[in-house]
């Protein structure tokens, strides 16, 4: 077997290749600027590792991230949504805020029952008089546009249903994002056959232990009534 290929930028964006098959994870906060944060996920980190990958057919992206810079989470977005590979999304943890905008990218959305997501407005903070902040919010209004136009693509309900989950900042568990569309498959380990029992079978199960069980302490019983009585005769 071939050693795979460990692309890294940083310990929060980092690729692992092996042969035409690449694996991605993005785990940390999404930010324009890392000098703050040598750790943060950048589009331009995401960028460069993506140039490292341009020969593999399947992509798949692992991500656990609370969000960050809208912009950013677009940008990354798009350049997924660009990259030649069939795109698989895996949600290890959480997509909460810009995550949630980057998971829309897979050809498949793939949540643990454990995963959860979050979808909410954008916000920032902003200073100035009347104008300045009427304009701000105006621009915001553009912002969540965008994000909801990423959202469109997967969703199954009628847009003003999705409007109103995000504007009331919405957690949702992988089972609601699945049949919200949000994701299309839930992962759970799967058991052997052997291991997968009725309720009837671990009740008979129980009960067929009591017996053995009564059945012993019976014979014992027996056996000490018998012993008794031979120490007796001796």
């Amino acid at each position: 077997m071939p050693r795979p290929n460990i692309q890294k930028i940083n310990p929060k964006c980092e690729a692992v290749k092996t042969d035409e098959t690449a694996k991605l994870y993005l785990y940390g906060n999404i930010t324009r600027n890392s000098w703050w944060d040598e750790e943060a996920i950048t589009s331009s980190s995401v960028k460069e590792q993506l140039a490292n990958l341009s020969d593999v057919k399947k992509l798949e992206v692992h991500i656990n991230s609370g969000g960050g810079d809208v912009f950013e989470s677009i940008a990354i977005l798009n350049l997924l949504k660009q990259h030649p590979a069939s795109i698989n999304i895996y949600i290890d943890g959480l997509a909460a805020s810009g995550a949630s905008v980057i998971a829309m990218a897979g050809e498949n959305i793939i949540m643990p029952k454990t995963a959860m997501m979050m979808i909410h407005k954008a916000w920032t903070f902003a200073m100035g008089n009347a104008d300045e902040l009427r304009k701000t919010a105006e621009d915001m209004d553009k912002m969540d546009s965008a994000v909801l136009e990423a959202y469109k693509e997967k969703f199954t309900g009628d847009e003003e249903d999705l409007k109103t989950l995000v504007k009331n900042e919405t957690w949702l568990t992988a089972q609601e994002c699945f049949e919200l569309g949000l994701c299309s498959e839930l992962f759970e380990e799967e058991k052997p056959e052997e291991d997968i029992k009725t309720a009837d079978e671990i009740k008979n199960s129980i009960l067929e232990k009591m017996r053995v069980n009564a059945q012993a302490r019976k014979v014992d019983k027996t056996n000490n009534i018998l012993n008794k009585f031979k120490r007796e005769e001796i």
